[in-house]
């Protein structure tokens, strides 16, 4: 029992660090639209800057939202999109960086996901 309960603890923490960053992403894209991404950044961008920034995000959002879905609902599938998010969102936020320091932050919580579940991967995963 008392493993099950760290297991939840666990799925629940990064599933509910996933939801957080996939509804900002989905916020900013909502409010930039493709061609406002720019608004959010210390330089000029071209529009196919801002329309690649802001497919991403919303395509990192809805794709974050459905790994926290699966984990939260202990789905095998969970797992793996969750760590399919995770690369994907480091891969786009090392691009960013080259655009705006700031994207750093989106770093964070992938590298947490990915350390906290595939250490404990056993324990995220269904029996």
């Amino acid at each position: 029992m008392a493993g099950s309960a760290k297991r939840g603890k666990v799925v629940v923490f990064v599933g509910f660090l996933w939801t957080v960053q996939s509804v900002g992403r989905l916020c900013f894209a909502a409010v930039g639209m493709p061609e406002g991404m720019g608004q959010f950044l210390d330089t000029p961008i071209s529009y196919a800057t801002s329309v690649t920034l802001f497919v991403m995000f919303l395509l990192l959002g809805v794709l974050g939202l459905a790994a926290a879905f699966g984990l939260l609902a202990r789905r095998k599938w969970g797992f793996w999109s969750a760590m399919l998010a995770s690369v994907a969102t480091i891969a786009f936020d090392i691009w960013g960086l080259t655009i705006q320091f700031t994207a750093a932050i989106g770093l964070i919580v992938p590298t947490i996901s990915i350390i906290i579940i595939y250490m404990r991967k056993r324990k995220c995963l269904p029996p």
